[in-house]
């Protein structure tokens, strides 16, 4: 794996926020299917669902969105990934005692770096200011495509 999403820039190529555009042209310029886990995909519905709650889209919307990450996964252009989460776990509670202190991480942001690190990704693609820190903190080079100059 070479570079690891996460899933606040997923959720971008599904539902129009104000970075969106900026995301989508960054995949799409990579040209590559994108990578996910089984947190990423949990995480998506969750986030899909909470937007329905807080009236920020209806049930038909969510569940339509959700149905085009079914779609991409099935097409390839999403691609899960399997990951060994008893690492992940291990690697995530590491993260957190030696950086969320200096970087305010959280248990999610830890646990994607550490989804990342035991991937063998090189590169963590996020706008979360938390998370790249982390991210750093672990070794992996951090790209932000909603600031990214292409």
């Amino acid at each position: 794996m070479n570079g690891y999403y996460d899933t606040g820039l997923l959720l971008k190529l599904y539902t129009a926020e104000p970075e969106s555009p900026a995301v989508q042209a960054f995949v799409h310029h990579r040209g590559q299917a994108l990578q996910i886990t089984e947190l990423h995909h949990a995480e998506c519905a969750s986030a899909l669902r909470l937007k329905q709650f807080r009236g920020e889209c209806t049930a038909t919307e969510a569940t339509a969105t959700l149905k085009l990450l079914e779609d991409d996964l099935r097409a390839g252009v999403l691609r899960m990934v399997a990951v060994e989460w008893n690492q992940v776990w291990k690697q995530c509670r590491c993260l957190a005692e030696a950086h969320a202190a200096l970087t305010g991480c959280r248990t999610l942001d830890a646990l994607h770096v550490a989804s990342a690190l035991v991937l063998g990704a090189r590169e963590f693609i996020s706008s979360d200011h938390r998370q790249s820190a982390c991210a750093i903190r672990a070794g992996l080079s951090v790209t932000d495509p909603t600031r990214a100059v292409r």
